[in-house]
């Protein structure tokens, strides 16, 4: 009967193993040093330390692998990096055995946000380069991920007013009490006494806050994260930011990444798309999005900018279930009239400026509609429509959209980019920002991107590899 297999610690050899032999040649970190010994990294902007005294530095290269290491294996904190640069023996063949601690991780990570962003865009070249993007159909989205500072600590407005008005209250009582009875023995003529010293600060800063709060119109700040805004995450409205994607659908490769603090998606389709286009060499055929996008000005910036853009317009549902809702009149710009659903004309009836735009308004006559207590609730009768720039491109998408091919590319938005977004916070485990401020949340963003880029690429470098 055969000895079963057991560890044996006191083996010893005579000769050491190679540090080549620890993984297998398919291994992923042995394409993830090819990936990264193939960068220019000093092109790519990286910031390549100088020591004339001490230590030598850790290369720019190591740190990068280290860091990419962890963001496809779901390790995004410093310390837990520098233990696994000990612990996983993958990595530690990465490393060739050096060790770098968390301080120098972090000063790589302060010091190369930019760079890193650069790294995404390099993986979704590659992409390219290797056949992966196809150009036909990419889709386009965004989602909510919380800041990683505290709400409980936040400020708003309304708090901020009442404070300030307790502290002016108070401390006009103060002064009065000073003036009547002369300043306490034990304070200095030359400083205020500490009490009110201590008033006169938070009355700056709750000033200071108000102020931020009115140049960013918004109610809400987090004086620690004062980029991060109220939005809906996961269902509750917390502190966060607005990471946007675009997927290509041959591969499932992320082909552009940007985060933004704004709560909704209005007026970022076309700047993501371009994007897209720079980082592949061309622009696809057609870029799904949902309604969010679907704005009559983001519809009218697509075509002026040569955007193919797919997306149903705002406020379409809605027209679906009412005959007759704005959307669903026709006009006629060749002849300077509105159509109605019963085949009614509706005259010019005049033009005048909103929001900075010029509006026309088409209002209908006809008094003995038999459907106008359906059309208008106006005591006179009158149905009144208003005609913008974008009215014609709105109408334009609608009729793209009842083709047969246009319809089954956006109903096949969902499958392409939600995947995504849920492997990144499901699988990956990614549902807060580590880091601070939108300049890092980008460059976090990019390395999440560019972790999910990689181990496509990766798939393909395997079968490939002989």
């Amino acid at each position: 009967m055969a000895k079963p297999l057991a560890a044996d610690y006191d083996q010893q050899f005579l000769l050491p193993r190679s540090i080549e032999e620890w993984v297998p040649a398919d291994h992923p970190v042995r394409f993830l040093r090819e990936f990264v010994d193939e960068l220019d990294l000093t092109k790519l902007g990286f910031v390549v330390p100088a020591s004339v005294e001490g230590r030598p530095p850790y290369a720019v290269s190591l740190l990068l692998k280290i860091w990419l290491y962890g963001y496809i294996n779901r390790i995004r904190s410093t310390r837990k990096l520098e233990v696994a640069c000990r612990e996983h023996l993958s990595l530690i063949w990465l490393c060739g055995t050096l060790q770098p601690d968390h301080n120098s991780l972090w000063r790589f990570w302060r010091d190369n946000k930019k760079a890193l962003r650069a790294v995404f865009k390099r993986s979704a070249e590659l992409a390219v380069a290797n056949g992966l993007v196809g150009l036909v159909l990419q889709a386009l989205d965004g989602t909510k991920i919380q800041a990683g500072a505290s709400g409980h600590s936040a400020w708003t407005k309304h708090r901020l007013e009442q404070l300030l008005a307790a502290l002016e209250a108070e401390l006009d009582q103060t002064e009065a009490q000073i003036e009547q009875e002369g300043p306490p023995e034990a304070a200095s003529a030359y400083r205020l006494p500490t009490h009110l010293a201590d008033k006169n600060a938070l009355r700056e800063k709750v000033q200071a806050g108000l102020k931020q709060m009115e140049e960013i119109q918004r109610e809400h700040l987090h004086p620690k994260e004062p980029e991060a805004r109220r939005m809906k995450c996961e269902s509750k409205n917390r502190f966060g930011y607005n990471a946007q994607a675009v997927v290509d659908a041959q591969a499932g490769v992320i082909v552009a990444a940007e985060v933004v603090n704004q709560e909704n998606d209005t007026g970022l389709a076309v700047p993501l798309a371009q994007q897209a286009a720079e980082n592949c060499g061309g622009q696809a055929k057609a870029t799904v999005a949902d309604t969010g996008y679907g704005g009559g000005g983001d519809i009218q910036q697509a075509e002026q900018s040569a955007v193919k853009l797919v997306v149903k317009p705002a406020g379409d549902s809605l027209a679906e279930r009412k005959a007759y809702h704005a959307h669903n009149f026709h006009y006629d710009a060749a002849q300077n009239r509105v159509v109605c659903p019963q085949g009614r004309t509706l005259d010019f009836a005049r033009q005048f400026q909103q929001k900075g735009q010029e509006v026309l308004l088409y209002r209908c006559h006809n008094q003995d509609c038999p459907v106008r207590s359906a059309c208008t609730k106006d005591q006179r009768g009158r149905r009144t429509i208003e005609i913008w720039p974008h009215t014609a491109a709105l109408q334009r998408m609608r009729a793209r959209l009842k083709e047969p091919a246009t319809a089954e590319q956006l109903r096949q938005r969902p499958a392409l980019i939600e995947r995504v977004f849920g492997q990144i916070k499901q699988h990956d485990g990614f549902r807060r920002w580590t880091v601070r401020g939108l300049e890092a949340v980008n460059a976090q963003w990019a390395m999440i991107c560019c972790a999910l880029n990689l181990r496509v690429l990766y798939k393909h470098w395997r079968q490939a590899t002989p």
